[in-house]
C-alpha cells in the first residue's frame, strides 16, 4: 500500500509542477506584448546627486528612425497616490544608440528638480529597442529590471524560466528524497 500511496503523491507532484511550468510558460509569452518601462523612487540631496539614468540598446534597432526613450521625474508624493494625475517635474528623451548604453545624470541644476526632493523616475520606450534599463544615484544602485522584449531573454522569459527553474528544482528533491 506505501509503494500506491507513493505513486500517486509522484502523479500529483508531476501535475502541480506541470501547472507551475505552464504558469511560467504563459509569462514567457506575455513578455512579447508590453512596452518596456521601470520605475524607481528616488530622493535628490548633496549625497545621491547626481540621478543617472542607463540604457542598454537592442543591437538592431535602426539609429535612423528616431527611435527614444522617455524618463519622467514625477512628485513622487502624488504618483503614490493618483499617479495618472501626479505633477511631472522633468521629462526627457534620450535618443536610443544601437548595441550600447547611454547614460544621462539628472540634478538640482535640472529645471524642475530641487534638492531634497522625492521623486518617482519613469522611464519608458519600445521593448523592441531597450535590452534594459537601470536607475541610480552616487550612493549606489537603486534598481533595475531584467531585460525586456527585444534582447534574447525578455523580462517575462527570465520570469519564466525562474518559475519553470524552482518547480523543477523542488521536483528533483521530492523524487530524490523518496
Amino acid at each position: 500500500m506505501s509503494n500506491q500511496f507513493s505513486t500517486v503523491q509522484r502523479l500529483g507532484f508531476v501535475l502541480l509542477v506541470a501547472a507551475v511550468a505552464t504558469v511560467g510558460l504563459a509569462a514567457i509569452g506575455g513578455a512579447q506584448a508590453a512596452d518596456y518601462s521601470t520605475n524607481e523612487t528616488v530622493e535628490l540631496t548633496n549625497s545621491t546627486e547626481p540621478i543617472t539614468v542607463s540604457l542598454d540598446w537592442n543591437e538592431t534597432i535602426d539609429d535612423s528612425a528616431n527611435t527614444s526613450a522617455t524618463v519622467t521625474f514625477y512628485n513622487e508624493t502624488e504618483y503614490a497616490n493618483d499617479s495618472a494625475n501626479a505633477t511631472v517635474a522633468l521629462e526627457d528623451s534620450i535618443a536610443a544608440n544601437a548595441n550600447n548604453t547611454t547614460e544621462v545624470e539628472y540634478n538640482q541644476s535640472d529645471a524642475g528638480l530641487e534638492l531634497d526632493g522625492e521623486y518617482r523616475v519613469v522611464v519608458t520606450g519600445p521593448d523592441s529597442a531597450i535590452d534594459s534599463a537601470s536607475i541610480s544615484d552616487s550612493s549606489g544602485f537603486l534598481g533595475g529590471v531584467f531585460p525586456s522584449g527585444g534582447g534574447d531573454l525578455g523580462g517575462g522569459m527570465l520570469a519564466g524560466i525562474a518559475v519553470i527553474g524552482a518547480a523543477l528544482i523542488g521536483a528533483a528533491v521530492i523524487v530524490l528524497r523518496d
